[in-house]
C-alpha cells in the first residue's frame, strides 16, 4: 500500500493548491495594480513589453505619481546616461514646467530635453477665443 501524499495523486494535489494560491495571490496584486494610476501606466508597460532604463522608471514614477501629470499621456527616453528626454502633451506652461522639474530632481539625471507639446483642452481653448471675439 502507498503511503498518503507520497503517490502522483498526492503531488497532482499540491500542484493544484500552488496554482489555486497563485491565481489569487496574482488577482490580489492585478487588482491592487488597475486600482492606481501609476498601477495602471505599469501594466500598461508591460502589455507593451517596453524595456525601461533604472532612470527612465525613477522619473516616470515621479510624474505619474503627480496628481495632474498622472493623467498625461507622458513618456521619457534616457537618451544619454543621466540625459532624459520628456515627450507627450500638458494642458498648459504650468504642467510643463512641472514635469520638467520632477525629471530634474531624479537622481542620477544630469539634464533634461523638452520635447513636451502644449495643447490646451478644447473647451478652454474655445472658451479663451470667444473672449478674445468679445
Amino acid at each position: 500500500m502507498a503511503d498518503k501524499g507520497t503517490g502522483q495523486g498526492g503531488m497532482g494535489s499540491l500542484a493544484l493548491k500552488i496554482g489555486i494560491a497563485s491565481a489569487i495571490g496574482f488577482g490580489a496584486l492585478a487588482t491592487g495594480l488597475l486600482a492606481s494610476r501609476r498601477g495602471r501606466h505599469l501594466v500598461k508597460e508591460a502589455w507593451q513589453g517596453r524595456q525601461r532604463t533604472r532612470i527612465e522608471d525613477r522619473v516616470l514614477d515621479r510624474i505619474w505619481g503627480d496628481p495632474v501629470l498622472g493623467r498625461r499621456d507622458l513618456d521619457v527616453d534616457e537618451i544619454a546616461d543621466g540625459v532624459v528626454a520628456v515627450y507627450g502633451k500638458v494642458l498648459d506652461e504650468q504642467e510643463r514646467r512641472v514635469a520638467l522639474a520632477l525629471a530634474s530632481q531624479v537622481k542620477g539625471v544630469v539634464e533634461v530635453e523638452d520635447h513636451l507639446m502644449v495643447a490646451p483642452r478644447d473647451r478652454a481653448r474655445r472658451a479663451r477665443e470667444r473672449l478674445e471675439r468679445r
